[in-house]
């Protein structure tokens, strides 16, 4: 049994070993084969991998072509959007230029007429319209007609006309607008503006502009451009209407002036003529008071020497009182007469050299007795010499009746002051006194003829009220200037000018 098994077992192993080895008859052809199908086997799980691999990448690369068209469809985008805004901001660079040369071309326009001339078909165009008019109410001519049929005319006027009250509260009406698609059917036109034009807060006139019907309809551009040049007419229109109201104020003004200016001739050729008669009358009736004063000058003087007899110490003061009084009167005749002669121009003025400071010096020497009489302190402000262009008998007048005034209202213990001093080209000469002094009312009306000031001070002091006139007169014709600095309770000074003779 054993040797049977291992028989069996030999038999066994012998038919694996056939089989194994048997299996295919090529025998060591078939390991070939197997590995060839192992590393087939094994290439082809590799290629899967790299499918695998490459499909990922694949997948990677489509994502990046998409974020790519993105992109580019961004790109192309923005470009687009660049353009539109390149093209907008070209169209109010153009609007704003053509608006520039507008308000250039019609800043010294004042008519009305000449100012709508300006708006023509290239600004209409630079605003980026293709018709456009100009309706003034109540005309039926249009101002301004670019691409407007005759019938687009006649509606646009007739349609207007009816809706002046609707334009009134608008600034502006847009055929896109509620009330401008009511319009728009209307009319019968494509996209449109029309504009109020205003003159003094009520519709003057309108300005009417429309293109063809676009995808983007009026722009925003459009609106402000046209709107500005409405508000800029209207603006233009009250300007004018404020000149021409100027004017016309100014030539009512002037024939008024002109009338009152004849008016003011006549009344001064009056005057003058007055002044005249005044001059004559003062001249004839001084003339014939001075021969009978000369003779009761003559008669009182002799009288109150006793010429003819002793007389009565009573009648001897009446008749010094008589004597004084007479002197008065011949001294107020010689100063009407010689207004008189200067305001007719028959004095004959003397204007030579002469030494100013000698004057003062010789004239004062004069009223040394009154002064001292006053016990009034003197004092010269003067160069040794000054030489001066005068008329010496009448600036001598003027010395007198200057310090004469400055004696006469200084209270006793006061002091008179005269100065003389070079000033450029002129002497300046200034009477200074500390008298009651003038009030401001009072100091333009102290050189008129009879004027005297109504202070109790003044009326205590005898006086003609004709010694400053003449002063002014004199000084007049040398052309020259006098003037008063003056306060009350503190004095008063003259200043006078006159003008340097330095060749002499």
């Amino acid at each position: 049994m054993k040797t049977n098994s291992i028989e069996e077992r030999r038999d066994s192993v012998d038919i694996k070993g056939c089989f194994f080895l048997g299996f295919y008859p090529m025998g060591g052809y078939s390991l070939i084969f197997l590995s060839i199908i192992i590393f087939l086997i094994f290439y082809l799980i590799s290629k899967i991998q790299t499918i695998s691999q490459l499909k990922v990448k694949i997948n990677c690369l489509e994502k990046n072509l998409q974020e790519l068209d993105r992109g580019a469809q961004e790109i192309i985008k923005k470009d687009m959007e660049v353009k539109l805004l390149q093209r907008e901001v070209e169209d109010k660079l153009m609007r704003i230029a053509t608006i520039k040369k507008l308000i250039s071309s019609s800043l010294n326009v004042f008519n009305q007429d000449e100012l709508f001339s300006r708006v023509d078909e290239r600004v209409v165009y630079g605003l980026g319209f293709k018709k456009a008019a100009f309706l003034i109410y109540g005309e039926k001519n249009v101002k301004l007609n670019v691409n407007l049929t005759e019938k687009e005319k006649e509606i646009l006027t007739n349609l207007l006309s009816e809706r002046k009250e609707m334009l009134n509260k608008s600034l502006l009406i847009c055929s896109q607008d509620k009330g401008g698609c009511e319009l728009k059917e209307s009319l019968g036109f494509d996209d449109f503006l029309i504009v109020p034009i205003k003159l003094g807060g009520e519709v003057f006139a309108v300005f009417f502009v429309g293109k063809s019907l676009s995808p983007l309809g009026i722009t925003d551009a459009e609106r402000i451009g046209a709107s500005i040049v409405g508000m800029y007419l209207s603006q233009c229109l009250d300007k004018i209407k404020f000149f021409e109201d100027q004017y016309r104020i100014q030539r009512e003004l002037e024939g008024k002036v002109k009338e009152r200016t004849q008016e003011v001739i006549k009344s001064y050729e009056e005057v003058q003529r007055v002044s005249r008669l005044k001059t004559d009358f003062i001249s004839s009736v001084s003339h014939e008071l001075r021969t009978p004063l000369t003779s009761i000058k003559g008669f009182s003087s002799l009288l109150v020497e006793e010429k003819f007899g002793k007389l009565p110490l009573p009648a001897k003061e009446r008749l010094k009182r008589i004597d004084e009084n007479v002197n008065k009167l011949v001294d107020m005749v010689n100063v009407l007469l010689d207004i008189s002669r200067i305001e007719s121009g028959k004095v004959e003025v003397k204007i030579t050299p002469s030494d100013l400071v000698r004057l003062i010096r010789e004239i004062t020497d004069f009223f040394m007795p009154q002064i001292e009489a006053k016990r009034l302190n003197l004092v010269l402000d003067l160069p040794k010499s000054l030489k001066v262009y005068m008329d010496k008998s009448l600036i001598e007048r003027v010395f007198i009746n200057l310090i004469n005034n400055a004696i006469k209202f200084t209270p006793q213990e006061g002091q008179i002051k005269v100065k003389c001093q070079r000033k450029e080209d002129f002497a300046l000469v200034s009477v200074t006194d500390t008298g009651c002094g003038i009030s401001k009312k009072d100091i333009d009306k102290v050189f008129y003829e009879f004027y005297r000031a109504d202070t109790p001070f003044v009326r205590q002091c005898k006086g003609s009220g004709l010694g400053l006139s003449l002063v002014k007169r004199i000084i007049d014709i040398h052309h020259e200037k006098i003037w008063i600095e003056s306060e009350e309770e503190e004095g008063t000074v003259f200043y006078f000018t006159l003008r340097l003779a330095r060749d002499v």
